[in-house]
């Protein structure tokens, strides 16, 4: 394994910073020297951006997060992680918990190893993410367990859900704040705002469907009864 000409850390082949001290390795051949003007990354998300994208989405922002984030931490440090199977596995009970438990890791393992200070906490988001999933899944349950829904049904489905996204809300933000602070500590880097992609634009669209579908069964009789 190589190890990094300033401060000695061993690094990934295909790396293409340093882990501990944000250094451009130069024997990769996209790296760029740490001499000269500091080199852009688009990586920084707002907290604005979180809370707007999560509530508009219904909270399926999570799946692009994890999805978005994941993919810096490869493309940054050059291990190879798949971001896309990665968020994916948000949807298998159980295995999801323990891949949401190594993405905080992963990124506290990263901190920790620049000396940057992190508030991450491991079993806070999973503890979150239980939660959150419960509710979810209880909200289905109740959806499709009657025949019609009544309005009182749908105003507690529609409570339920919104605890579920709030907290999801507090994990994403409680991850991003670090995960940003980390970005900005490092030497030589000018951290730009993540463009919008694709797959927000996608997740949004889905989201102001299932806005409109809660909507619609609270205020909506004939909606609720399906005619």
């Amino acid at each position: 394994m190589p190890f990094c000409p300033n401060c000695g850390r061993e690094y990934q082949p295909y790396a293409n910073f340093c882990r501990a001290c944000g250094a451009a390795l130069s024997d990769h051949p996209r790296d760029l020297t740490p001499v000269g003007p500091p080199l852009a990354l688009p990586y920084h998300l707002s907290l604005n951006r979180i809370l707007l994208m999560t509530v508009l989405t219904y909270g399926l922002y999570v799946f692009y997060w994890f999805y978005l984030t994941w993919k810096q931490y490869r493309d940054y440090t050059g291990d190879a992680v798949y971001p896309i199977w990665h968020a994916l596995t948000l949807l298998v009970p159980i295995y999801g918990l323990f891949r949401t438990h190594a993405h905080a890791w992963t990124f506290l393992d990263l901190m920790r190893d620049a000396g940057v200070p992190s508030s991450i906490k491991a079993w806070l988001v999973v503890s979150l993410m239980i939660i959150s999933n419960i509710l979810s899944w209880s909200s289905v349950r109740v959806a499709f367990s009657v025949d019609a829904v009544s309005q009182d049904t749908a105003i507690g489905i529609a409570i339920i859900d919104a605890i579920a996204i709030g907290l999801l809300l507090v994990i994403l933000r409680h991850l991003q704040s670090n995960i940003n602070q980390y970005w900005d500590s490092r030497p030589n880097v000018r951290v730009t705002s993540a463009r919008i992609g694709v797959g927000e634009v996608i997740f949004a669209i889905i989201g102001a469907f299932a806005w409109l579908n809660t909507l619609a069964s609270i205020f909506s009789e004939s909606w609720r009864l399906g005619l």
